[in-house]
């Protein structure tokens, strides 16, 4: 298991909305990576795995990476 090392992300670094169990650390269409939330990440990020991005999920207070 996988858990994110920085610190927590609180917002989506896109349209700022809170993260609230979600969020994918995630290249955009741009070649810029952003924490993003599920919505911005289907419209911008060009996906999930080496190179694209990986999906954290909150559990027992911990961000957990679930792919990628």
């Amino acid at each position: 298991m996988k858990i994110w090392q920085g610190t927590p992300p609180k917002e989506c670094d896109v349209c700022q909305r809170d993260l609230n169990d979600v969020f994918v650390d995630g290249n955009t269409q741009t070649g810029l990576w952003a924490i993003l939330c599920p919505n911005c990440h289907s419209r911008i990020s060009i996906g999930i795995g080496t190179g694209r991005g990986q999906r954290y999920q909150c559990q027992n207070n911990a961000w957990v990476k679930v792919a990628g």
